[in-house]
C-alpha cells in the first residue's frame, strides 16, 4: 500500500539514505553550487533526526508498503515554508508517488528548489499544480575591474524580489549588502556574503542577488567585480520566470540557470 505521512525516528535511517544519494547527483549537475562538504555524510544526519522531533519542520515520507521511497522536509522562513530535502529512491518513483508527496505537503506560502537538470522532478511538480516562478543563475565572481558603483539613495523606491528561499526579500539597507544604482534609475540589490550550509563547499561565501533594474548587463558586470573582490566565489542572481530582459543579459555574460523555483498554489487543489 502506496500513503504519504509524517516521519517518525524510525525512518531516519532511510530519509539520510535517501538524501545522501540526492547530494551526490546534485554534485554532479552543478559541481561549484552543490558541492558536498567534508564530513556532510557525518553532518546531515544528525540535522535530519532534530526535524524528525522538533517543533515547527514537517518532515514526511512516502512510503510504498513497508518501505520509505520518497521524503520531504517543511522549514519555516520568515513569512513562507521552504520544501527542502525532496528526494525518491529513483526517477521512476516520481510519477504517481511523487504527485502524492507534494500534494500532501499543505504548509502555504511554500516554495521549493529544482534542480534545473532533473527533468523527472520538473514534470511530476507542473503535474501537482506547483508554478514555475522563478530561477537561480550562477556563475564564478570576478575581481580586479574596480568598476564604479553609485551608492543607493535612502530615497530609492526598491521593487518587490521575486519568489526565493534566501529567507526573504533582501534588505538593501543591512551591513554588508551589495546594493547600489547606476546613476540613471538602474539599481542592483544583493546580500552580505553568504556561507554555504554546512553540507555544501563552493569554496568560499557567495553573493544573492534577487534584483536587477535597469541595464542589466553593467549592473552584473559592477556585482560580479565587487563581490569577488570582497572574496565571494559565486554570484547567484534570481529572476523573475517572466524577465526576459535579466534572462538575456545573464545568458551573455555566462551565468548558468541551475536552479528553478517552485510555489504551491495558495490553495489545495488535488487532481480530479
Amino acid at each position: 500500500m502506496r500513503m504519504v505521512r509524517q516521519a517518525t525516528p524510525e525512518d531516519l535511517d532511510a530519509i539520510v539514505s535517501l538524501t545522501a544519494a540526492s547530494r551526490r547527483r546534485l554534485a554532479g549537475w552543478a559541481p561549484l553550487w552543490w558541492r558536498p562538504a567534508a564530513g556532510a555524510d557525518e553532518m546531515h544526519p544528525l540535522w535530519l533526526a532534530h526535524l524528525i522531533t522538533a517543533d515547527g519542520p514537517v518532515v514526511r515520507v512516502a512510503t510504498d508498503g513497508d518501505d520509505v521511497v520518497g521524503c520531504a522536509v517543511s522549514m519555516p522562513q520568515p513569512g513562507q515554508w521552504f520544501v527542502d530535502d525532496v528526494a525518491f529512491t529513483d526517477d521512476d518513483r516520481w510519477g504517481e508517488d511523487g504527485i502524492d508527496l507534494l500534494e500532501a505537503i499543505t504548509e502555504r506560502p511554500a516554495l521549493t528548489c529544482v534542480p534545473t537538470s532533473h527533468l523527472a522532478r520538473r514534470a511530476t511538480s507542473l503535474a501537482a499544480g506547483l508554478h514555475h516562478a522563478s530561477s537561480y543563475w550562477i556563475r564564478p565572481t570576478t575581481s580586479g575591474a574596480g568598476r564604479d558603483r553609485s551608492p543607493l539613495d535612502p530615497s530609492t523606491t526598491v521593487p518587490p524580489a521575486p519568489p526565493h528561499t534566501f529567507g526573504g526579500q533582501l534588505d538593501p539597507w543591512v551591513e554588508g549588502a551589495l546594493a547600489f544604482g547606476d546613476g540613471g534609475g538602474g539599481l542592483l540589490i544583493g546580500s552580505p556574503s553568504v556561507t554555504a550550509p554546512p553540507v555544501y563547499d563552493p569554496g568560499g561565501p557567495v553573493c544573492v542577488v534577487d534584483r536587477v533594474v535597469g541595464r542589466a548587463v553593467p549592473l552584473l558586470e559592477r556585482a560580479l567585480d565587487a563581490s569577488g573582490t570582497r572574496g565571494d566565489v559565486l554570484l547567484a542572481v534570481v529572476a523573475d520566470v517572466g524577465d526576459r530582459p535579466l534572462r538575456s543579459a545573464l545568458q551573455e555574460l555566462e551565468f548558468v540557470r541551475t536552479v528553478d523555483v517552485f510555489t504551491w498554489p495558495p490553495v489545495r487543489t488535488m487532481r480530479a
